[in-house]
């Protein structure tokens, strides 16, 4: 597996297992778009932390 699928498939676990959890509460509609914002953010975070340290293939990737 290369990179990019390597984030994808993390990004979806962990979306997955973020509002899995989040499903086990009452939130209110407000919380939830702040629980999403958060998690969006995180996955952003970690995007942007992938493509600065990752190989020169992925760079090559992200800039077409």
């Amino acid at each position: 597996m290369n990179t990019i699928q390597v984030f994808v498939l993390w990004a979806v676990i962990l979306s997955s297992v973020f509002f899995g959890v989040l499903s086990f509460f009452n939130l209110s509609t407000i919380e939830w778009i702040v629980s999403d914002a958060i998690l969006g953010s995180v996955l952003y975070l970690s995007y942007l932390l992938i493509a600065s340290f990752g190989s020169n293939k992925f760079k090559q990737v992200l800039q077409k």
